[in-house]
């Protein structure tokens, strides 16, 4: 088996594992962090499996998806109450500025340009798995909702 079959294995063992946590023990924000998660890696690794094209620095397809990963991880960060999607926004961001370094600079091999990629992932993942783990099991359910309006709502009623 190949390095880049393991390397794969092991990055889609984590993500099913981090995500089926968030989505077990976790609130609303970090549901939907896992959805985000889940549905950028399942769009990306159709289009590499349908044209190994799609596997070349700063591909337009697959650079599209990370822009929609960093705004909806953005998002994320300002509606909800959490602090772990800056994080990974941050970590997202970082990917894009890789897939440009990657296509302004050409001789950057193939390899350290997926090793850069894979390691921003696993930061935002890391990120995900701990905001997940932070949420404590009996949280009230305005904390598990995680909304800034579900918050402020019960701000009011307690005041």
């Amino acid at each position: 088996m190949a390095l880049a079959e393991l390397l794969a294995i092991g990055f889609n063992t984590a993500l099913l594992a981090v995500c089926g946590l968030a989505f077990v023990k976790g609130g609303r924000p970090e549901r939907i962090g896992a959805a985000i998660n889940l549905c950028a890696a399942l769009a990306t690794d159709v289009l590499r499996i349908a044209n190994v094209a799609h596997l070349a620095p700063a591909d337009l397809s697959v650079f599209a998806i990370d822009v929609a990963v960093a705004g909806g991880f953005f998002w994320l960060g300002v509606a909800t109450i959490r602090f772990w999607p800056i994080w990974a926004a941050g970590f997202a961001v970082a990917d894009l500025f890789m897939s440009v370094c990657g296509a302004l600079l050409p001789r950057v091999p193939l390899f350290a340009y997926h090793t850069g990629l894979g390691i921003y992932a696993y930061l935002a993942l890391g990120a995900l798995a701990l905001g997940t783990l932070r949420l404590a099991p009996d949280a009230e359910p305005h904390i598990r909702n995680g909304s800034r309006r579900s918050w402020k709502r019960h701000l009011e009623e307690t005041i």
